[in-house]
């Protein structure tokens, strides 16, 4: 599994909309994680949807947190918590009544802990589906438009800040799913460390402290969670979405040592990983130090990796051996070492 290409979405998805409606503010468009559509009063409905997760591997519980976090991390990207969802059920038949019980109370629990009425949907069983993905989401949530961020929003000369680490998600459900093979290779420390991070992947919180911080003045001109083809991916699609360049230290984009270590024992880059769990922000540069120490003042680690510039420099990162250009993701890789070891049966 890997995200679409960006001249699919641009080529085909972008141009095909069925019956245009003039109040669609933002619709589908490469690198952003909401449509936008304007109501009347000076609001706006912002729409995310993402599959749902069943993993086994992991857990039931643990599925039904993905399954609610992954689709409200891009709710938050415009910093606000979702209100209402529709949820799509396609499960595999061998999933118990007692299994899907279990499953959509923690959906339920999940769900009230961040605001989420659960408004509807579809649910069935598929008698040839093995996946871990078991159907889909749609979030909605209404505010002022004003106040509504999108990640086509970023200005050239904004500071390009993220949030906690690189590759949460995607080496926590490694921990999880391979717990001796890891545990064997990286020490129990830090094995445990990789599955707490788990419990991490929501940006909610920072949806949360940015609210505050625009209230008074708006440092935080836009943001993007960060998923498949991870941080650099992420910053990638950010750019494009705004229309800028960027340019990045590799040096500085922070990667948790139970992260690296987890990564490096599976042969990926924590890098170019799926990354739920950490935020990217673009921040205007005299705000930087103030939006820095809010987040560490509300537990949240925040870090400066670089800035957008103008769209003729184009995306340039710079690593130990020099400077280089950068693309778009085209391959995660995370997907097919966690399908190769889950066909190995590694334990």
């Amino acid at each position: 599994m890997s995200k679409i290409e960006q001249r699919v979405v641009e080529n085909l998805l972008e141009r095909n909309i069925g019956f245009p409606r003039p109040n669609v503010l933002c619709g589908p468009r490469y690198g952003v994680d909401c449509a936008l559509v304007e109501l009347d009063g000076g609001k706006a409905m912002a729409l995310a949807s993402d599959p749902l997760s069943y993993i086994p591997s992991i857990g039931i519980k643990e599925s039904a947190f993905l399954s609610i976090h992954l689709t409200a991390n891009d709710i938050a990207t415009t910093g606000f918590s979702p209100q209402y969802g529709q949820f799509v059920l396609n499960l595999p038949v061998h999933v118990s009544d007692k299994e899907l019980e279990d499953y959509w109370i923690h959906i339920g629990h999940f769900a009230e802990e961040v605001g989420l009425n659960i408004t509807g949907g579809h649910t069935s069983f598929d008698s040839f589906s093995q996946s871990t993905l078991a159907g889909g989401v749609t979030m909605i949530t209404i505010a002022e438009r004003d106040k509504m961020l999108l990640a086509s929003q970023a200005q050239e000369g904004d500071v390009l800040l993220m949030t906690k680490s690189a590759a949460l998600i995607s080496t926590s459900i490694l921990a999880m799913t391979f717990p001796k093979y890891v545990e064997r290779h990286v020490g129990k420390e830090l094995w445990e460390k990789a599955i707490s991070n788990f419990w991490s992947i929501s940006v909610l919180p920072e949806a949360g402290v940015v609210q505050e911080l625009n209230a008074q003045h708006k440092h935080i001109h836009a943001m993007h969670d960060v998923t498949e083809g991870g941080v650099l991916g992420a910053a990638y699609e950010f750019a494009e979405a705004s229309r800028l360049g960027l340019f990045l230290w590799e040096d500085l984009i922070t990667v948790d040592a139970s992260v690296a270590e987890v990564a490096r024992l599976f042969g990926l880059n924590p890098l170019q990983i799926v990354g739920a769990g950490s935020m990217l922000m673009a921040c205007a540069p005299q705000a930087k130090d103030t939006v820095i120490e809010k987040f560490l003042g509300n537990g949240i680690p925040c870090a400066e990796i670089g800035y957008f510039s103008s769209w003729q420099q184009g995306k340039r990162i710079q690593r130990k051996n020099g400077l280089h250009t950068f693309t778009g993701p085209t391959k995660d890789l995370y997907w097919e070492v966690f399908a190769k070891y889950k066909q190995d049966e590694i334990s």
